[in-house]
């Protein structure tokens, strides 16, 4: 509302009767300067769909769009979530309905919590779609003293992230020359072991973890410029 009384949304028609705006904005800071359009926010928003509503929502809410963002990266897509299942989770013995797509839903389960290991994770197996799978997760309310894995950066190329937590084997020095596609680590979970192959040709510039090192989903493993 404060926003809206500094015109940050536009004016109504006749603008805010006084003094109520001048009492509600009363020692508060003045308005936060305007988004201007880039060339390509113009070519946008002149079309309809998905990307005009992202630079709308950009332009008209910065600082909630960039949480939602952060939030996405981080999680995924989690607007088919009840309120239920997105602030309480799982509840064990009831099965959730989740719709992934028109048409297409998720069951899950929740069967069994593990109890933490030294770096604060816990294994949860869940019933997905009646297939017993297990998901890691960190407990947050746990502290650890093990340091945190450096994420990978999904918007930079030359970064190799570990797709899913396990032990990793890594099968490259620094400064060795690969080609894209060639196996620079595999990755073991759950007893099922999967090739990582590096997205580009180049040199492999850094290497982020050990020669073999439990990792989480999304940890920076090697650098390839």
């Amino acid at each position: 509302m404060i926003g809206f009384l500094r015109g940050e949304l536009g004016d109504p028609p006749g603008g805010w009767p006084e003094p109520l705006r001048s009492k509600a904005l009363a020692g508060r800071p003045p308005a936060k300067p305007q988004q201007e359009l880039g060339p390509d926010d113009e070519v946008v928003l002149a079309q309809a769909g998905p990307k005009r509503q992202a630079v709308l929502n950009r332009l008209l809410f910065p600082g909630p769009t960039k949480e939602l963002e952060a939030h996405r990266e981080q999680y995924g897509d989690t607007s088919g979530l009840s309120a239920n299942q997105f602030f309480y989770g799982l509840r064990q013995g009831d099965e959730h309905r989740v719709q992934l797509e028109r048409g297409v839903e998720l069951l899950i389960g929740l069967e069994a919590i593990s109890d933490p290991d030294e770096r604060g994770m816990r294994t949860v197996m869940c019933i997905l779609n009646g297939q017993l799978r297990p998901v890691v997760v960190r407990d947050r309310s746990i502290a650890s003293d093990i340091p945190t894995a450096e994420k990978a950066d999904r918007s930079n190329p030359d970064h190799v992230a570990a797709p899913f937590a396990g032990v990793v084997t890594v099968s490259v020095s620094v400064d060795d020359t690969v080609d894209a596609g060639q196996t620079i680590a595999t990755i073991e979970a759950m007893k099922m072991e999967a090739a990582i192959t590096a997205p580009k040709a180049g040199k492999v510039s850094r290497i982020a973890v050990s020669a073999t090192a439990q990792v989480e989903g999304g940890d920076l493993l090697v650098v390839v410029s």
